[in-house]
């Protein structure tokens, strides 16, 4: 089966083989003006499973992100601090990529500033120039929306309706109001800006995308990815510059969109209604799996409302997972010997075959995740007797497919202490004294750990954190 993907722009599914070509991916970066919010960590760890299954399924892939260092945003929280907008854009990035490492995110290839790319920017520009998309006022240069026909074609927009409304940029001197900056002439009193032929400025939002897309990426690529607030106008303007600038259609093969993160009335999170969560945060209570887990055990494209009721399914969840492979452990010690079965080997392929047809079906992670449950269940009803060989191939898949949503579960031995107790108790149920096997499985849990009687012996095992 061939990868299949929901095109945002076209409503139909794309269908991607495999081939010597890798596939061309780029997904909008933050831009850097505070700190990570949990919306941020939605898109990032979306993009970082579907690359990791990428690669995983045997598909070549080059990844690219922005950072969008040159923002309006960028200088007002600068002034509001007192500093310059480069060194706040610096601070909040390496706080952001800091974040990032934490929750996992490893599978960019390259993110690149906006301010590295003022030359494709402005090479980009005078094109659209020169090819009458662009106009110049006395405030800079405007993209004219008018002149590219399909403009609206990815958010469906009444354009008409949308224009009494629109308030980003209001200049007299515009054509029309929907018409988006490519260059605002700017004083450096701003505290960034470059020379051009238009004036001393700095580029507008949407023409940085498309300039480090086409110098990284080509004219033309393959996925490109961000949040669903983003298709409005951030994306619909990105296809218009390129596709205005190269003449050559479609833009991107695919356009996919992760669902909004809402709070639990169902409001998008936002720093205006004071109601979002910060994914530093949210690792004060929870731990990195849980944030993952919890995104991915929904389709990308769903909103989430988030909820402490949510958040505690994730853990319950990733807690019946940690428990199953605690058990395959000690059956790979404890277990019986004998080879791998042909029952084991093929219920394995059918499950990697249902991960492999819920993946490649729009990166249907809650599907994939319910054929590893299914999985899990069908081989909990006979765990005591499977042979530690199969123990050992049953865990290495199942780690394997969960290493795909860059989900870490470590084995970890008690100490020696309690293992220590362990035979005590076992000398004590041996001699019959229960009354002192009781007293010891006390101490167990008082040390943080759990005794489960097994038909191949006692199983030893840490509590469940409740981080």
């Amino acid at each position: 089966m061939s990868l299949v993907i929901h095109n945002t722009l076209t409503g139909t599914n794309e269908i991607f083989k495999k081939s010597k070509k890798s596939l061309k991916m780029f997904v909008c970066g933050p831009t850097v003006y505070g700190p990570a919010h949990i919306g941020h960590a939605r898109v990032e760890i979306t993009f970082d499973a579907f690359a990791r299954y990428l690669r995983e399924a045997g598909y070549g892939l080059t990844y690219i992100q922005n950072v969008t260092d040159v923002d309006d945003k960028i200088i007002v929280a600068a002034k509001a601090e007192g500093v310059s907008p480069v060194a706040l854009a610096r601070q909040f990035e390496k706080e952001y990529m800091a974040i990032m490492k934490i929750l996992r995110v490893t599978s960019v290839d390259r993110r690149a500033r906006a301010s590295a790319f003022i030359k494709e920017i402005q090479e980009q520009i005078i094109r659209l120039l020169q090819k009458g998309y662009a106009y110049e006022t006395e405030n800079g240069v405007y993209f004219e929306v008018r002149k590219f026909k399909e403009y609206g074609a990815l958010s469906g927009q009444d354009l008409d309706a949308t224009r009494p409304h629109y308030r980003i940029e209001p200049d007299p001197k515009k054509k029309d109001p929907l018409d988006f900056a490519l260059w605002k002439n700017t004083s450096k009193d701003d505290g960034i800006s470059w020379k051009s032929p238009w004036g001393e400025g700095r580029p507008g939002w949407h023409i940085e995308d498309t300039a480090i897309t086409e110098k990284l990426l080509g004219q033309q690529y393959d996925i490109h990815g961000g949040g669903l607030d983003l298709k409005f106008p951030h994306h619909e303007a990105e296809i218009a510059q390129q596709e205005a600038a190269s003449g050559k259609k479609p833009f991107v093969r695919a356009w996919m969109h992760v669902g909004m993160v809402l709070s639990a009335k169902g409001e998008k999170m936002s720093k205006s209604l004071k109601n979002f969560l910060l994914v530093e945060d949210f690792l004060k209570k929870n731990s990195v799996d849980v944030l993952r887990f919890m995104f991915l055990s929904a389709h990308y494209r769903s909103p989430i409302n988030y909820s402490d009721g949510l958040v505690e399914q994730s853990r319950a969840a990733l807690a019946t997972i940690s428990e199953f492979l605690g058990k395959l452990d000690f059956v790979a010690v404890s277990g019986k010997a004998g080879a791998i079965s042909r029952a084991i080997s093929s219920e394995i392929i059918k499950c990697e075959k249902l991960f492999t047809v819920a993946m490649d079906d729009d990166f249907n992670t809650p599907q994939a995740i319910g054929a590893l449950f299914a999985f899990m269940n069908g081989q909990g009803k006979s765990v005591w007797i499977l042979s530690r060989a199969e123990a050992v191939a049953v865990r290495s898949f199942l780690l394997k497919k969960l290493s795909v949503f860059g989900l870490i579960f470590k084995s970890s031995a008690a100490p020696a202490s309690v293992r220590a107790l362990l035979r005590k108790r076992e000398i004590a149920r041996i001699g019959k004294d229960f009354a002192a096997a009781d007293a010891v499985r006390v101490e167990i849990a008082k040390a943080g750990y759990a005794v489960e009687d097994t038909p191949i012996g006692p199983r030893i095992f840490s509590l469940p954190s409740t981080h």
